[in-house]
């Protein structure tokens, strides 16, 4: 029964991830009914729990983003309904933990837009996956149902394959409107086009070099 506070590791353990959009699926604003796509995402989840059984909930989200924005955990909620709190768990650092990690978020003016979501898929998005594994290495040898941003899926799943875990994406992109896919398309693409610009140990965005002019 999933309802069991009872745990055991498995020789064939899996990390099962859903990728979302934040506020579109993962998240709902405090007060308000579920929205479709929320809808959506908490029948992905359920039908997740039913066929996985899994020793956690994680997500990739943290009490004090969710206090700021006046939103609820739609993740939590389900684990609540099921009486199963202790089994969910939040994993992303708040802002403290993402100055000690050196993570620098990479948002508007003066970026370029596909520029800078470059930089932070190649230089700041494994600040916080690897974050985020260290959340989950204690419960790593169980099944562990994640969810994270959509865009974060191809990147975790590669550094789980490096830590040699094994994992399935259960669901993705849940969420994810038709701009957001064609821009995400335009942002892998100036990557792979531009590997030079993202293998310098002098980048604008660690922090302390100047930032490039289109």
């Amino acid at each position: 029964d999933w309802s069991s506070d009872v745990c055991s590791s498995d020789l064939w353990s899996m990390v099962y991830l859903i990728g979302v959009d934040h506020v579109r699926a993962q998240r709902r604003k405090r007060g308000e009914e579920l929205t479709d796509c929320q809808r959506e995402f908490q029948s992905v989840v359920e039908s997740a729990i039913r066929s996985i059984d899994p020793c956690l909930l994680a997500e990739e989200d943290h009490p004090e983003f969710l206090s700021r924005d006046g939103a609820d955990s739609i993740l939590l909620g389900i684990a609540m309904a099921h009486r199963i709190k202790n089994r969910h768990r939040f994993v992303d650092p708040n802002d403290t933990e993402r100055e000690r990690i050196g993570y620098r978020a990479l948002y508007g003016p003066p970026y370029e837009a596909v520029l800078t979501s470059a930089h932070e898929i190649t230089h700041q998005f494994p600040k916080r996956e690897e974050f985020w594994f260290g959340k989950l290495q204690d419960i790593i040898d169980r099944d562990i149902l994640f969810v994270c941003g959509w865009a974060h899926i191809e990147s975790f799943s590669a550094l789980l394959t490096r830590k040699e875990v094994s994992f399935s994406v259960w669901a993705n992109k849940i969420g994810a409107c038709l701009s957001d896919l064609e821009f995400d398309d335009k942002v892998r693409k100036h990557i792979k086009d531009n590997p030079e610009e993202f293998n310098s140990p002098k980048c604008f965005c660690q922090g302390q070099f100047s930032i490039p002019r289109a």
